[in-house]
């Protein structure tokens, strides 16, 4: 089944700001969004910032080994935020300045307006394995009903939205909230 060209668009669109705005590097991260017919995600390896419709696959709700074989390793965990709420895509990123922030913080309180309204609060969570585990998966899935963005400690954030440049905009806007948080606690303890 082709991708439709209007959600290769915007996989295209978001993979290309998510790269340029150094919320991921090479062919980090990954990005989802659901259909009637399952949901669509980038390969594991794909280059976000130019991918082509050869690097996104089709698979299921649920686990089929034989159809999500070549996608993203973090399949698991958009699945995750798949069934535990109605989101309708999702981008995972590695946000530099918010994952450095989870490594000292317990969740992310934006001081911002923008990141207070868009996000409210960011929970940092800290499963046995952050990386494409059952319990990263069960950690997504308890908080990201309540939170439309979450961090994993140390590892990159989560985020859903109704398309993919909705979830696009909250990842933005945690990486915002962060630097601003970072430089106003440097400011403080200068």
């Amino acid at each position: 089944m082709a991708i439709p060209a209007s959600l290769l668009a915007a996989f295209r669109a978001v993979g290309e700001d998510l790269f340029a705005h150094r919320l991921i590097g090479g062919a980090a991260g990954n990005l989802s969004a659901r259909t009637a017919e399952g949901l669509w995600i980038t390969r594991s390896g794909a280059r976000k910032h130019r991918l082509t419709e050869a690097d996104l696959l089709l698979v299921p709700l649920e686990p089929d080994p034989a159809r999500d074989r070549g996608a993203s390793v973090e399949l698991l965990l958009h699945r995750a935020v798949y069934q535990s709420t109605d989101a309708g895509a999702v981008v995972h990123a590695h946000p530099r300045t918010a994952v450095a922030l989870s490594l000292v913080l317990e969740r992310i309180v934006p001081l911002d307006l923008e990141g207070r309204f868009y996000l409210g609060e960011v929970p940092v969570l800290s499963p046995a394995s952050v990386s494409a585990s059952p319990e990263a998966a069960a950690a997504i899935a308890a908080a990201i009903p309540e939170h439309p963005v979450v961090l994993l400690r140390g590892h990159g954030a989560f985020a859903r939205g109704r398309d993919l440049y909705e979830a696009y905009a909250r990842m933005s806007a945690l990486e915002e909230s962060a630097e601003v948080l970072f430089k106003q606690r440097l400011w403080e303890g200068a």
